[in-house]
This record gives structure tokens, sequence and C-alpha cells, in this order.
């Protein structure tokens, strides 16, 4: 290897070295490109109906600001009493569940039931990762820039790029070489098209999931049902793992008033994400993001491993993005060379 190689292999290792040292900012540039592509979603829809882009753009900021505003004053309130209640009732149900599946331990025979793990022994061993998790999300959000100024660069970074979009992709290009501009244009628009579908994808699935969840416990008469449905709506946002997780609260909850109905709110929310992706989504979507489940599973773990809660909540987009760029420039413009 001569010098000038030495030279360049030395600079992309320095400048992997200073993106993962800034990687927490990348993520909050993330963040805002994705809030940035829900807006343009109601942009577009602004400037079909024949209104202009930039007061397409300013309506659309303040309709942000007006819904974040009636939300703060007429949904907060309502909704912090019954997340107060779910926190309290929470850790009932839980010890509850516990109870109800050491009983049908009881009966399972001896052998078999000295091979299964101790549950109170799985919480303890989670509990560490848990801690971590919410530690490095709640670093990128809080401690590194502090919680007013963490927020407030978000929505400037998203009012920023939503307001002049063109000057921030075409300053990324310009740090590729010019003969390779023309395919970095090409990817940064399929990964724009891609994480438009999924959003419109999401969208659907977490007002669908708030609904039909809703309704359910309502039926079935479990406690804080709003608390509940929303943070249904909110977990679904993370596949997989999100809606494995909302689960636990409404069935740990359920066991508090009996044993059968906890099993019922189990299969109901296996109904409805069932009945989400099967029916209502294809039905309303002819074009989606076709995503591997075990690549999802698998890039959820190891972006909520190095990134924290943030990395877990941006999991999605970072794995359309990864899956974009192995698929044109490694394979396509690399490998498929050889």
């Amino acid at each position: 290897m001569n010098f000038a190689k030495w030279i360049s292999f030395s600079f992309v290792i320095i400048f992997i070295y200073i993106i993962w040292q800034i990687k927490q900012i990348l993520l909050l540039v993330l963040t805002a490109i994705v809030f940035v592509l829900i807006l343009s979603i109601f942009v577009k829809k602004l400037v079909n109906l024949g209104i202009k882009r930039n007061y397409a753009v300013l309506l659309a900021i303040l309709s942000v600001f007006i819904i974040i505003t009636l939300f703060i004053l007429l949904v907060v309130p309502s909704l912090l009493s019954q997340f107060e209640e779910l926190f309290t009732l929470l850790p009932q149900g839980i010890n509850k569940l516990i109870s109800e599946l050491n009983k049908i331990k009881d009966y399972l025979s001896p052998d078999f039931n000295n091979s299964l793990p101790n549950l109170n022994d799985l919480l303890i061993q989670f509990q560490p990762f848990f801690n971590s998790l919410l530690q490095k999300g709640f670093n990128v959000i809080f401690g590194f820039f502090g919680a007013l100024l963490s927020g407030l660069l978000l929505l400037a970074l998203t009012f920023m790029i939503l307001a002049e979009p063109l000057p921030y992709k075409q300053g990324f290009i310009r740090l590729f070489p010019n003969f390779y501009r023309p395919r970095i244009n090409t990817i940064l628009d399929r990964s724009k098209n891609e994480l438009e579908e999924w959003l419109a994808d999401t969208f659907i699935k977490i007002i669908s999931v708030i609904i039909l969840s809703f309704f359910s416990l309502l039926i079935l008469q479990v406690p804080v049902v709003s608390a509940q449905a929303l943070l249904a709506g909110i977990l679904a946002f993370t596949p997989y793992i999100g809606p494995s997780i909302s689960v636990i609260s409404p069935m740990a909850i359920a066991f508090l008033s009996s044993w059968w109905k906890p099993w019922l709110v189990l299969i109901i929310y296996i109904a409805i994400y069932q009945i989400i992706d099967r029916i209502i989504i294809p039905k309303l979507r002819n074009n989606r993001v076709m995503l591997i489940p075990a690549n999802v599973i698998i890039g959820e773990v190891i972006f909520a491993n190095f990134f924290g809660l943030l990395g877990l909540f941006l999991a999605l987009p970072l794995i359309i993005i990864s899956q974009i760029v192995i698929e044109e420039i490694l394979i396509k413009d690399i490998f498929d060379h050889w």
C-alpha cells in the first residue's frame, strides 16, 4: 500500500471515529428528518390544494403549535391522572401475574419445573439491561443538551430543513466525489420515498391500535383505558418489541379483577395487530416497505444496545436506511462489479 492509500485509509478511520463520537447529534438530526417527512406529507397535501409552498410550510408549523398547545391544555391533565393510576396498579398487577404463573408451575412435574427459570431471577437479570437502555436514551435527550435545549434544537432543525430542504440535500451530496454524486442523489431519493411510505403505514397502524385497543379494553372493563390505549399506540411505532411490551400492562391490571380476563386481553391484542397488518393496511396502502421480520428484530436490538431508548425509537428508519445503503452501495456498486 503506497503513501496516498495510507493517507486515504487514515482519513476514513478518522471520519468513522468522528461519526461515532457525534452519534448522539446525528440521532437528533435523524429524528428531525423523520419529523420533516411527517410534516412534508401535510405540506404536499396543501400544495396540491393550490397553496404556495412557503404558505403551506408556515401553515404546517402553525398547525403543529396549535395541536401541541391544545393537547397540553385539554388532553394532558386527564392523561396524567390516568397514568398516575396506571403506575399505581401496574406493580400490583405484575405481582399478581407472577403469583398466578407460579401457581401454574406448581402443577407441573418437579423435573420440568426445575428446568424452568425463576421469574424473579429473570426480572433481576433484565433490570440492568432496562436501566442501561433508559440511561442511554435519557443521556441523548436530557444529559447531552439538556431537556430544553435538545427540544428547541430538534424543533429548530425540523423547521429549518422543512422550510428549505434542497440546500441541506445538496450540501450532503457534495461530501462525496463528483463522479458518485448522481448515485448518492438516487439513493437519497429512494430513502426519502421509502421512509415516507413507512411513515404512512406507521401512522395508520398507530391510529388503528389506539382505537381498537381503546374499545377492546373498554368492553372488557379494564381500568385506565385511555392511558393504556395511548401507550399501545406509541409503542406500535416500534414493531414486534413495542407491541410485546404494550400487552404487559393491560394483562397485569386485568389480573386484579379476574383470572381469565388477561388471557382474553392477550388474544385480543394479537388479533388487533393481525387485523391491522393483514387487512387494514393492505386495504389502504398499495406501496408498502417490506422488511424481513428477523432483520427488524435484530436491528432493534443492535440499535437499542448502541444508542439506547432513542435508538430503539428510531430503529425502523435506521434499518430502512441501512438496507438501502447495503443494496445500492455495497451490493450494486461494489460486489456486483467484482
